[in-house]
């Protein structure tokens, strides 16, 4: 049995915590940051409706969409400086403060170090990062898990379902809590330690 319905719910807990939040800001860096935090979310709900559809090889293609886009909200919001902000914003280009190209590895290193967060993201990158991309980009994982080997159809079992619907559920958290720090709204977020607690419920438990 997948986790399908409880990621649904947990999806809607996020949609109602986040329906009263304003965030009034002139920093670039703030909205840019919360608008990419609320595009995770958008992403998330991609995926449950494919899920939902039974459409799996688009819902898992998103997998790597969804975390590429909650790091880069945070990278933006704290470690970005005047102009790599311009050069996002308005080149649509990443690069370092050397005005270099910037490798996604090295801006999960500075998200974890500014925002004081755990190596936690830059091991999921670690471990999981190439089979992201062989998702993301039609490789040997969508191929096989779209081929039974004599007919072409999905063979995505509840473990598979699984290990995607408590990934997504990890970032959407995450992007919720990331949208409730910038919010200027009074107690926004003060229902996320119960979202966490049920999402614990069912997710990351075994």
């Amino acid at each position: 049995m997948n986790n399908l319905s409880k990621y649904i719910e947990t999806l809607n807990i996020i949609e109602r915590g986040i329906s009263d939040v304003e965030i009034k800001t002139s920093e670039a860096s703030v909205k840019a940051a919360a608008t990419l935090c609320a595009v995770t979310l958008d992403h998330a709900q991609g995926i449950k409706n494919c899920l939902i559809g039974k459409s799996y090889a688009p819902a898992f293609a998103l997998l790597r969409v969804l975390f590429e886009t909650y790091i880069r909200a945070m990278w933006l919001e704290k470690c970005a400086d005047e102009n790599q902000l311009d050069k996002f914003i308005n080149h649509d280009k990443i690069v370092s403060k050397e005005n270099k190209n910037l490798y996604f590895k090295d801006m999960i290193l500075e998200v974890e170090l500014l925002h004081d967060f755990p190596p936690y993201l830059s091991e999921i990158a670690t471990h999981t990062w190439s089979g992201l991309n062989s998702i993301t980009h039609s490789g040997s994982i969508q191929l096989h898990n779209n081929f039974n080997g004599s007919t072409i159809q999905s063979c995505y079992d509840d473990e598979h379902i699984n290990e995607a619907v408590e990934f997504s559920a990890m970032i959407s958290c995450m992007a919720y809590a990331g949208i409730c720090d910038l919010a200027t709204t009074p107690n926004a977020g003060q229902d996320s330690e119960k979202l966490m607690k049920f999402v614990q419920s069912w997710a990351f438990n075994k």
